[in-house]
């Protein structure tokens, strides 16, 4: 983390701060920033400043408070949905909840576009600092049998369809809607999920249809191993030969069975920044 002046900072996040994180010389208000993966603003000690936020064009962005009140904060600032001089304000209290987001996530305003732009009417009279990340849209449902929400985080979004559908199915149906098949790199992104849905069976995109016994996350073509596995008793077992796909099974206290490609099944879809 990296003081670029004392008074007015914009540093990368240490938590969120990736290899491909840029580095920010700012002026001493305001001025225009991309957003890699998350950057930190302080609020100015005085009044006027105009930041220009943008990030990929597939993208939107998340802004939240990392101290102080983001309700309390609309009283020192607004923040505009694009860059444009009468691009509409944000406020928090129009932001839509999906049905399936978690409570316990800070509260947010979410841009419909890749830009946005935060202009400070006067300073705040306490500390304030506003996070902004790169997000992902997530949609309000997927068709009248799904459901949507930002069940893990702030900037990711998953959407459970239950319209059974084989394997493949399942992944062409995410793709058409610019998601994946569902991976599970953690324990803690499992319990997540979990905690959303308590479905029997859901497919996820780990499979050794390339290489027997070679399991792999489709959705990011990253290897299982090493990495977290919570296969259930006696799997992956191949019985018949042909289970080269696998299943959460929430029955087995949400272990992980190898199964028959071709079997019809709910699904969870993921888009990920």
């Amino acid at each position: 983390m990296v003081n670029i002046i004392p008074i007015f900072v914009i540093l990368l996040s240490t938590l969120l701060i990736s290899s491909h994180g840029n580095a920010v010389d700012s002026p001493l208000c305001g001025g225009r920033v991309f957003v890699e993966n998350a950057i930190v603003i302080e609020a100015p000690v005085h009044k006027d400043c105009h930041w220009d936020i943008h990030t990929q064009e597939d993208r939107i962005l998340v802004i939240t408070a990392l101290s102080g009140n983001l309700k309390e904060a609309q009283e020192f600032l607004t923040i505009h949905d694009g860059s444009g001089k009468d691009s509409p304000i944000l406020i928090v209290e129009d932001q839509k909840i999906h049905e399936r987001s978690r409570k316990d996530l800070p509260e947010a305003v979410y841009t419909t576009q890749s830009t946005a732009s935060i202009r400070f009417k006067k300073a705040p009279t306490s500390n304030l600092q506003l996070k902004i990340q790169k997000a992902v849209d997530c949609p309000f449902n997927l068709g009248g049998d799904s459901q949507c929400g930002r069940v893990v985080d702030e900037v990711s979004c998953y959407c459970a369809t239950f319209t059974q559908r084989n394997h493949g199915g399942q992944t062409t149906f995410c793709y058409s809607n610019n998601m994946k098949l569902l991976t599970l790199e953690t324990y803690e992104k499992q319990q997540a999920i979990q905690a959303a849905w308590d479905e029997l069976y859901i497919w996820t995109s780990l499979t050794d249809a390339q290489q027997e016994g070679t399991w792999i996350w489709e959705s990011t073509n990253t290897n299982l191993y090493p990495g977290y596995a919570n296969w259930c008793t006696g799997n992956p077992s191949d019985s018949g030969g042909d289970e080269d796909c696998t299943e959460l099974n929430y029955v087995s206290a949400g272990c992980w069975n190898d199964f028959s490609c071709g079997n019809t099944l709910d699904a969870i879809c993921q888009a990920i920044p």
